[in-house]
């Protein structure tokens, strides 16, 4: 059962007891992220991220740690494209050492400017390795050409030069402008009462603030061919690393679980047609794959392969007949039954962990509002038909609607070719 409240200054909570578990998720989830940057502050939301781990008014960087792994927990946090959310898995007899381990991070780091410079070199590696794993960059270059010249375009934790020319300051100010109730979501799993919850909430949040809640520009989306679709990157690798990408729907679309339900189709595992023709028919990769992302206005769908370079063009000919394959005839009733178990079991299995769980909710609820309900994701998912799944991918796989980004060994006429197999009719 979710519980929810708002305190007298904002900040939000909710909880959901889980009876028989002996750990619990706690999450603090930050309304800024990625999107909501200056150009010249990209990767901020990422280093103030960082930078609450190295130190409070209380603690030191060693004694954060110490406080959540001396019991037994686990702390981590992450930054996205529109939030960043501290968490902790802890044993419950120490829910409210979690607790106030994370409320002293997010109300009380100290920013120290030796832990800043030196942070400063640690991201700059981060980014430098991101640069030097095309599998990982090449999805970075996919996110520019979906999203031009605006944010959900940038690169979370910022560029060489942005995250060099950041000042201590610029942290505090961001710090400042977002990290107040609120902005600040607590959501919980586990075996715990949702009074005590708020009462904890009410203890260690009690700060009052005028301001008010974090906004970004909205997505702008463009079919015409102003921005280039493509990008190629010369690099001698082994592999040739590429991703095909749509424009796809955001978070709270109605159709969102009807296109679930065609990405696990198309190459959500390994039981689908994109890992069955380009893997086990073919050899032709070793990781094939679809995936979808999804934000407050908009998402997309993406597929990603690495393949020995002579054989880039033949793998992308085989997945452009795999999408229109699905334009074409609708997926057999078998095919969709699977897709549809093999998503509410991940549901299922997933909503079974403390941690796992309070994450699923609180990104829900911080930007749709509404607490899930897996019931009413179950009916969802049974309503999908056959002619559902063609009809989504007879609106998003066109050949005018296709993106590229590529890295790997080039040269004029593989690229030629690369571009005339990028054709979904």
């Amino acid at each position: 059962m979710y519980e929810q409240s708002v305190l007298d200054n904002g900040l939000r909570i909710v909880s959901h007891r889980i009876g028989g578990r002996e750990s619990i998720g706690l999450a603090v989830w930050i309304r800024v992220g990625g999107r909501y940057e200056k150009k010249s502050l990209c990767g901020i939301s990422h280093f103030v991220e960082h930078m609450l781990f190295k130190g409070t008014k209380e603690r030191s960087t060693k004694q954060i740690k110490e406080a959540v792994e001396g019991v037994g927990g686990m702390l981590n946090a992450f930054t996205g494209e529109e939030s960043t959310c501290y968490f902790v898995k802890i044993p419950k007899p120490h829910l409210k050492t979690a607790f106030h381990v994370l409320q002293d991070m997010v109300n009380h780091a100290v920013l120290d400017t030796k832990e800043f410079e030196k942070e400063r070199t640690v991201i700059l590696e981060e980014i430098k390795m991101y640069l030097d794993l095309p599998s990982q960059y090449v999805h970075e270059i996919m996110s520019g050409l979906l999203w031009p010249v605006q944010p959900l375009g940038w690169p979370i934790a910022g560029t060489i030069e942005s995250v060099s020319n950041l000042r201590r300051i610029d942290l505090y100010k961001h710090v400042q402008c977002h990290y107040h109730p609120k902005n600040i979501l607590v959501t919980v799993c586990g075996e715990v009462e949702h009074e005590r919850i708020k009462a904890l909430a009410e203890e260690y949040f009690n700060g009052r603030s005028n301001k008010t809640i974090s906004k970004f520009s909205r997505a702008r989306v463009s079919s015409n061919s102003r921005h280039e679709r493509f990008h190629f990157l010369d690099k001698k690798t082994e592999q040739t690393h590429f991703v095909i990408g749509f424009h796809g729907l955001s978070r709270n679309d109605p159709d969102r679980y009807r296109l679930a339900l065609l990405n696990i189709v198309l190459g959500g595992n390994m039981s689908s047609r994109l890992f069955e023709e380009v893997r086990e028919q073919r050899g032709l990769a070793y990781e094939i794959k679809s995936g979808l992302n999804f934000f407050e206005d908009t998402g997309s769908v993406e597929v990603s392969a690495g393949v020995e370079p002579k054989k880039a063009a033949l793998a992308i000919r085989v997945i452009m007949r795999e999408l229109k394959r699905l334009k074409q005839k609708t997926v057999t009733k078998d095919e969709l039954r699977r897709a549809k178990d093999y998503f509410l079991g991940q549901l299922m299995l997933g909503l079974e962990d403390t941690l796992d769980h309070a994450l699923w909710y609180g990104e829900h609820i911080l930007y749709g509002g509404k607490l899930p309900d897996v019931a009413d994701i179950e009916r969802h998912i049974e309503e999908v038909t056959e002619k559902d799944l063609q009809s989504l991918a007879k609106r998003f796989f066109k050949t005018s609607a296709i993106h590229l980004a590529l890295i790997g060994p080039l040269d004029s006429k593989f690229e030629a070719k690369v571009r005339s197999e990028c054709v979904c009719p």
